[in-house]
């Protein structure tokens, strides 16, 4: 009872009067119940509110959790990672020749693997890895301290590191969600994979400097060499740039990365991996690169492995694969050695015939570059300005409708004009090398450099043949009867056309000595006269002056020169294609001279050998695709019997390929045929060994840009003062390599011969018996 209440009380009156007493204890009863009333209504609504928040609170805490489920892994992604592997182009004696790649990944096996760079590994990023279940709780018990401190670090352990970098579903960027999604995952991976099988996974997915993924290609980048030979000193400074991959990349920071690879050496050192002498030593040690870019645009190989792409595209396609991502090997036929050789041929022959080019065409202490070039075609430059983004934005910019005004403005720069014309002249240059028993491509080179020009000249581009056409002109007449001494007229023949104008071919000059000159010659000196004097009497029509008469005999040369490999539908009816109006690629010249050399047999080329998955499984085979006999055995040997007197000539007379002997000094047993179309715009050269036949052009990228033919070269053409030296070039070096593939074998006649005898003449033109089958004769 409350002191006021005892105060509002007749106490007297309390003890004496019973009713008073009576009353006094009902109202208090009364009080009593309305206070405990009100205390069981407060108790209610504390219980309410109490578990209505702790209601919201589970429901908040549920919805996270599968929350951060929701941004793991699927289960499936446990067994089999997502990780995008480069698929390889292989040579046939295993060299890789490019990659294909979204990263430069090549996955390698742990034993495959360094043991210096493991220990690197563990020392620097997790050193209780093989104690720990995915998480460190040493290092987990550190976060609280860390966020105090305003970040979060110390907690991340090798299988963390892992699922952040092999999961995209968890992310990279910071966040506690993140984090929390990296510790669950982390368990499930120590769960489902061994300690080797995590640091195998972690080395070959985790980012390297210079665009290098994975420690394999990291250590073919920087040091040339595969993982398993990594030095103590070399795997500390790989495993030291991962912390940093550009601030700690030797090629760009060589000091940051050696102040990070002696940290990695002396943790390595404090967690006993190596001795404090050994770290002594490699403390001191300079760092030591042989850098090898990544695969990338600029080699001339990713020529070929384009070729190759397109060729198996609509094999991955219809069977699901990913070219840039599924880590398939393809191999190829390419000879790592000869493509080597052939890289080389093409590049320094390419630089020098640049500068010859340039000084041909620039008249003597003249400061302008080409001036004599654009003054023979002065509207050459306007149409290359007008190629351009500053010319096609110059209306603009100039504030004008008139072309004429843009090309006065930008004429006045200069340093612009000048790279214009630079950049515009430039030569380019193909070359490929097959073997004509199985059509094995041997070297493929499409360009001078991927980078800046991406148009392959071995098989995209298609230019005029010039004379390298002529031989399957020849071949017709032999195929039909006539002989290599059978002889024609040396000089010009005009056919006219139905309507009255004139077909008028001719040689540039015709040489002194006898009217009449033999098939032989007529081939090894590129006689317009005497191939076009062939087409009346191929035509069955002798004697004709009537182009449309010559019709047959054209269309007998398209189906012998489609039978070899070049595709002819698109050619018109023309006589002229026996001069080599005919457009084709450097690879099906190359083939169709593989004929040749095959005894009449003709191969398609062959690129690719199979395809096998990241684990060795072959998937596709490929097979040469063989032909029937398309020239007898016998015309084939005559034909290239014939094409030997373009490189060494014959009695009285210098083929246009002698500077293959004369200069190159190729004595081996060699036949082919220089080729050049009328303006010099294309220039072709295709050599013959029995092993091995090798085609090279040169020109330039626009039909505009052509070789000066006032220089007094007429005589042999410019095919062979620009083709003919890749050729020669890649001959001397791929034959003195000892490990390159290279016969120094001759040309056999087959079973049976009879050499075709000149009844007019005593000695046979053919090679005589006894010094049949000698180098050099």
């Amino acid at each position: 009872m409350s002191d006021t209440e005892n105060n509002n009380i007749d106490s007297e009156r309390y003890f004496n009067d019973p009713e008073y007493r009576k009353q006094i204890l009902e109202e208090r009863k009364k009080r009593n119940a309305s206070t405990a009333s009100n205390s069981s209504l407060l108790s209610r609504k504390i219980m309410i509110w109490g578990g209505s928040a702790l209601g919201v609170m589970c429901i908040v805490m549920l919805t996270y959790i599968i929350y951060l489920f929701q941004g793991l892994p699927p289960a499936d992604k446990f067994e089999n990672p997502d990780t995008a592997i480069a698929s390889e182009i292989r040579s046939r004696d295993g060299a890789v020749l490019d990659k294909y790649f979204v990263e430069n990944r090549t996955w390698v096996r742990y034993e495959e693997i360094s043991g210096n760079a493991i220990d690197a590994l563990i020392a620097t990023e997790d050193h209780r890895f093989y104690s720990h279940w995915g998480m460190d709780m040493f290092r987990t018990l550190a976060i609280p301290i860390n966020i105090l401190r305003g970040r979060w670090e110390g907690a991340s352990t090798i299988s963390q590191q892992l699922a952040r970098n092999m999961y995209k579903e968890i992310g990279q960027k910071f966040s506690y969600s993140r984090k929390f999604r990296e510790m669950i995952t982390a368990v499930q991976l120590e769960r489902n994979y061994t300690k080797r099988e995590i640091v195998e996974m972690y080395l070959n997915t985790v980012e390297f400097p210079n665009s290098a993924f994975g420690i394999e290609a990291a250590s073919q980048t920087h040091f040339g060499k595969p993982a398993k030979e990594l030095t103590v000193s070399e795997a500390a400074l790989m495993i030291g740039s991962l912390q940093a991959i550009f601030t700690n990349n030797p090629r760009i920071n060589p000091e940051n990365a050696k102040k990070r690879r002696n940290i990695v050496l002396l943790l390595m050192k404090r967690r006993g991996f190596i001795t404090e002498t050994e770290y002594q030593m490699l403390a001191d040690e300079p760092i030591v690169l042989d850098y090898h870019p990544p695969f990338s645009s600029g080699q001339e190989t990713r020529y070929f492995s384009q070729y190759v792409r397109q060729k198996i595209e609509p094999w991955l396609q219809e069977n699901g694969y990913d070219l840039f991502k599924d880590g398939l090997v393809i191999y190829t036929t390419i000879d790592s050695r000869l493509q080597q050789h052939a890289e080389k041929a093409v590049k320094t022959k390419l630089d020098s015939l640049q500068t010859i080019f340039k000084n041909e065409w620039t008249s003597p202490g003249s400061d302008e570059y080409m001036d004599l070039f654009w003054k023979k075609y002065p509207t050459y430059l306007i149409q290359f300005l007008e190629k351009t983004d500053r010319f096609k934005n110059g209306y603009q910019k100039y504030n004008t409708k008139f072309r004429q005004v843009v090309y006065d403005s930008l004429m006045q720069d200069t340093a612009f004009v000048d790279s214009v014309k630079r950049a515009n002249t430039r030569l380019e240059a193909g070359f490929v090398a097959i073997e004509p028993d199985n059509g094995n491509v041997l070297a493929w080179v499409g360009g001078s450099d991927y980078g800046s020009v991406q148009y392959d000249h071995v098989y995209q581009s298609q230019r005029q043949a010039g004379s390298t056409f002529k031989p399957f002109v020849y071949t017709v007449a032999i195929d039909n009867g006539f002989k290599p001494y059978h002889k024609f007229s040396k000089y010009p023949i005009s056919f006219y056309q139905k309507n009255g104008n004139v077909w008028d071919p001719k040689d540039s000059s015709v040489d002194d000595g006898p009217t009449m000159v033999p098939l032989r010659k007529g081939l090894a000196k590129s006689m317009n006269n005497v191939t076009v004097r062939l087409l009346p009497e191929l035509a069955g029509a002798p004697g004709t002056n009537k182009q449309w008469e010559l019709t047959p005999a054209v269309r007998k040369i398209k189906d012998m020169a489609s039978k070899m490999g070049i595709d002819m539908s698109d050619v018109p009816d023309f006589p002229a294609i026996a001069l080599g109006t005919a457009e084709v690629s450097l690879l099906e010249l190359t083939s169709a001279y593989t004929t040749f050399a095959n005894k009449g047999v003709h191969i398609e080329p062959i690129a690719l050998t199979r395809i096998e998955d990241k684990q060795g499984n072959v998937l596709k085979e490929y097979n040469p695709k063989y032909t029937q006999e398309v020239i007898s055995p016998e015309t084939a040997y005559i034909m290239t019997d014939m094409m030997r007197g373009v490189i060494r000539g014959g009695e009285g007379f210098h083929g246009t390929g002698v500077r293959l002997r004369n200069k190159y000094g190729v004595s081996q047993d060699v036949a082919g045929k220089t080729g050049t179309t009328n303006n010099a715009s294309d220039n072709w050269f295709v050599a013959m060994m029995p092993h091995i036949v090798m085609g090279a052009w040169v020109g330039g990228e626009d039909l505009k840009i052509r070789f000066n033919q006032d220089v007094g070269y007429s005589s042999i053409g410019q095919g062979a003062r620009t083709a003919l030296p890749i050729v020669g070039t890649f001959i001397n070096s791929a034959s003195a390599d000892e490990q390159a593939y290279w016969k120094f074998d001759s040309f056999e006649p087959p079973p049976g011969f009879i050499p075709p005898v000149d009844p007019n003449k005593a000695e046979n033109d053919l090679l005589k018996d006894e010094n049949k089958g000698k180098i050099g004769w």
